[in-house]
Protein backbone atom coordinates (compact mmCIF):
# COMPACT_ATOMS: atom_id res chain seq x y z
CA UNK A 1 0.00 0.00 0.00
CA UNK A 2 2.55 2.21 0.23
CA UNK A 3 5.35 1.10 -2.97
CA UNK A 4 7.46 4.48 -2.65
CA UNK A 5 8.27 4.08 1.34
CA UNK A 6 11.30 2.62 2.65
CA UNK A 7 10.61 0.23 5.85
CA UNK A 8 13.01 -1.09 8.38
CA UNK A 9 12.03 -4.39 9.26
CA UNK A 10 11.43 -3.27 12.89
CA UNK A 11 9.17 -0.22 11.26
CA UNK A 12 7.40 -3.27 9.52
CA UNK A 13 6.79 -5.40 12.70
CA UNK A 14 5.27 -2.16 14.50
CA UNK A 15 3.06 -1.58 11.63
CA UNK A 16 1.92 -5.05 11.32
CA UNK A 17 1.81 -5.52 15.07
CA UNK A 18 3.36 -9.15 14.10
CA UNK A 19 6.69 -10.34 15.56
CA UNK A 20 10.07 -9.18 13.98
CA UNK A 21 10.74 -13.09 13.62
CA UNK A 22 7.83 -13.39 11.16
CA UNK A 23 8.54 -10.12 9.24
CA UNK A 24 12.30 -11.34 8.73
CA UNK A 25 11.19 -14.84 7.40
CA UNK A 26 8.53 -12.79 5.58
CA UNK A 27 11.34 -10.33 3.87
CA UNK A 28 13.66 -13.21 2.97
CA UNK A 29 10.76 -14.41 0.74
CA UNK A 30 9.74 -11.97 -0.70
CA UNK A 31 12.43 -10.21 -1.48
CA UNK A 32 13.44 -14.03 -3.42
CA UNK A 33 10.49 -13.71 -5.42
CA UNK A 34 11.29 -10.54 -6.39
CA UNK A 35 8.42 -8.47 -4.52
CA UNK A 36 10.82 -6.30 -2.81
CA UNK A 37 14.48 -5.07 -3.18
CA UNK A 38 17.10 -3.70 -0.28
CA UNK A 39 16.62 -0.06 0.20
CA UNK A 40 18.21 3.04 2.20
CA UNK A 41 16.57 6.30 3.11
CA UNK A 42 17.64 8.84 5.16
CA UNK A 43 16.43 10.32 8.49
CA UNK A 44 16.98 13.66 9.89
CA UNK A 45 17.48 13.19 13.19
CA UNK A 46 17.35 16.14 16.17
CA UNK A 47 20.37 15.69 18.54
CA UNK A 48 19.40 18.12 21.23
CA UNK A 49 22.02 19.51 24.18
CA UNK A 50 22.63 21.56 26.72
CA UNK A 51 23.41 24.55 24.58
CA UNK A 52 21.93 24.01 20.94
CA UNK A 53 20.06 21.01 18.58
CA UNK A 54 22.28 19.84 15.78
CA UNK A 55 20.26 18.07 12.88
CA UNK A 56 21.55 15.07 12.30
CA UNK A 57 21.60 12.46 8.69
CA UNK A 58 20.44 9.22 9.99
CA UNK A 59 20.84 6.37 6.99
CA UNK A 60 18.15 3.49 7.78
CA UNK A 61 18.67 0.09 5.63
CA UNK A 62 15.54 -1.47 5.29
CA UNK A 63 13.19 -2.92 2.11
CA UNK A 64 11.03 -1.45 -0.77
CA UNK A 65 8.45 -2.95 -2.88
CA UNK A 66 10.10 -3.67 -6.20
CA UNK A 67 8.72 -1.63 -8.78
CA UNK A 68 8.20 -4.28 -11.44
CA UNK A 69 7.20 -7.34 -9.73
CA UNK A 70 4.68 -9.92 -11.59
CA UNK A 71 1.06 -8.94 -11.18
CA UNK A 72 1.94 -5.85 -9.53
CA UNK A 73 -1.18 -3.78 -10.62
CA UNK A 74 -3.64 -6.96 -9.90
CA UNK A 75 -2.57 -7.38 -6.44
CA UNK A 76 -2.37 -3.92 -5.67
CA UNK A 77 -6.06 -3.34 -7.28
CA UNK A 78 -7.02 -6.55 -4.81
CA UNK A 79 -5.71 -5.04 -1.47
CA UNK A 80 -7.30 -1.53 -2.46
CA UNK A 81 -10.93 -3.14 -3.72
CA UNK A 82 -10.87 -6.30 -0.68
CA UNK A 83 -10.54 -2.99 1.90
CA UNK A 84 -8.47 -5.32 4.27
CA UNK A 85 -10.72 -3.55 7.62
CA UNK A 86 -14.45 -4.74 7.99
CA UNK A 87 -16.62 -1.48 7.73
CA UNK A 88 -18.94 -3.17 10.31
CA UNK A 89 -15.87 -3.48 12.73
CA UNK A 90 -15.49 0.68 12.45
CA UNK A 91 -19.32 1.50 12.70
CA UNK A 92 -19.80 -1.00 16.00
CA UNK A 93 -16.56 1.01 17.02
CA UNK A 94 -17.79 4.36 16.39
CA UNK A 95 -21.36 3.68 17.21
CA UNK A 96 -20.29 2.86 21.00
CA UNK A 97 -17.54 4.92 21.59
CA UNK A 98 -19.51 7.94 21.63
CA UNK A 99 -21.76 10.89 19.60
CA UNK A 100 -20.22 10.40 16.86
CA UNK A 101 -22.45 12.96 13.87
CA UNK A 102 -19.76 11.80 10.86
CA UNK A 103 -17.99 8.96 9.79
CA UNK A 104 -16.38 9.44 6.14
CA UNK A 105 -13.93 6.93 4.70
CA UNK A 106 -11.80 8.25 1.59
CA UNK A 107 -8.59 7.56 0.19
CA UNK A 108 -7.15 4.47 0.39
CA UNK A 109 -10.61 2.88 1.68
CA UNK A 110 -11.77 4.30 -1.87
CA UNK A 111 -11.67 1.83 -5.02
CA UNK A 112 -10.52 4.51 -7.14
CA UNK A 113 -7.78 5.21 -4.64
CA UNK A 114 -4.60 6.08 -6.36
CA UNK A 115 -0.99 6.55 -4.80
CA UNK A 116 -0.16 9.30 -6.85
CA UNK A 117 -2.49 11.73 -5.97
CA UNK A 118 -2.64 15.06 -8.01
CA UNK A 119 -0.42 17.90 -6.96
CA UNK A 120 -1.59 19.54 -3.83
CA UNK A 121 -4.45 16.31 -2.99
CA UNK A 122 -3.92 15.60 0.24
CA UNK A 123 -5.92 12.37 0.27
CA UNK A 124 -7.85 11.76 3.83
CA UNK A 125 -8.35 8.28 4.42
CA UNK A 126 -10.76 8.93 7.56
CA UNK A 127 -12.63 11.68 8.97
CA UNK A 128 -14.52 11.63 12.30
CA UNK A 129 -16.79 14.63 13.32
CA UNK A 130 -18.39 14.57 16.63
CA UNK A 131 -17.43 14.01 20.49
CA UNK A 132 -15.11 11.16 20.73
CA UNK A 133 -11.42 10.90 23.64
CA UNK A 134 -8.40 11.28 21.00
CA UNK A 135 -6.51 8.97 22.81
CA UNK A 136 -9.12 6.06 22.06
CA UNK A 137 -9.51 6.87 18.21
CA UNK A 138 -5.57 6.89 18.13
CA UNK A 139 -5.60 3.34 19.82
CA UNK A 140 -8.43 2.28 17.22
CA UNK A 141 -6.68 4.14 14.12
CA UNK A 142 -3.39 1.88 15.06
CA UNK A 143 -5.73 -1.67 14.94
CA UNK A 144 -6.72 -0.44 11.46
CA UNK A 145 -3.04 0.47 10.29
CA UNK A 146 -2.05 -2.97 11.38
CA UNK A 147 -4.92 -4.66 9.13
CA UNK A 148 -4.38 -2.42 6.13
CA UNK A 149 -0.77 -2.58 6.10
CA UNK A 150 -0.73 1.45 5.58
CA UNK A 151 -0.32 4.72 7.78
CA UNK A 152 -3.56 6.09 7.74
CA UNK A 153 -4.52 9.89 6.95
CA UNK A 154 -7.20 10.58 9.68
CA UNK A 155 -8.68 13.64 11.68
CA UNK A 156 -11.54 14.09 14.47
CA UNK A 157 -12.93 17.36 14.93
CA UNK A 158 -16.22 18.59 16.66
CA UNK A 159 -19.37 19.82 14.76
CA UNK A 160 -18.78 23.08 15.10
CA UNK A 161 -15.16 22.66 13.58
CA UNK A 162 -16.11 20.88 10.68
CA UNK A 163 -19.65 22.82 10.25
CA UNK A 164 -16.90 26.37 9.96
CA UNK A 165 -14.27 24.17 8.18
CA UNK A 166 -16.98 23.16 4.97
CA UNK A 167 -18.30 26.62 5.32
CA UNK A 168 -14.73 27.90 4.24
CA UNK A 169 -14.22 25.24 1.70
CA UNK A 170 -11.25 23.78 3.95
CA UNK A 171 -9.19 22.18 1.39
CA UNK A 172 -8.37 19.18 3.14
CA UNK A 173 -12.55 18.60 3.71
CA UNK A 174 -13.19 19.53 -0.35
CA UNK A 175 -10.21 16.78 -0.99
CA UNK A 176 -12.47 13.91 0.52
CA UNK A 177 -15.77 15.16 0.06
CA UNK A 178 -14.76 15.69 -4.19
CA UNK A 179 -12.83 13.09 -4.48
CA UNK A 180 -14.77 9.02 -4.10
CA UNK A 181 -15.94 8.45 -0.66
CA UNK A 182 -18.14 6.44 1.48
CA UNK A 183 -20.28 7.37 4.49
CA UNK A 184 -20.59 5.40 7.33
CA UNK A 185 -22.38 7.39 9.80
CA UNK A 186 -24.02 10.85 8.29
CA UNK A 187 -26.20 12.74 11.17
CA UNK A 188 -25.46 15.91 9.41
CA UNK A 189 -26.96 15.23 6.03
CA UNK A 190 -23.77 15.58 3.99
CA UNK A 191 -23.89 14.33 0.30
Amino acid sequence: MSPEKVFAPREAARLLNISSSAVSKEIRFLKSIGFLKRATRIDEVIKKSRKKQKILKKRIKGFQLSQTPPYFLALRNLLVNASPVSREKMLIFFKNKGKIKLLVLGGVFSNDFAPDAPNGVNYLDLLIVGELKRGAAERFVRKIEAEAGKELNWTLMSALEFEHRLAMHDKLLRDLLDFPHEFLINKLGIE
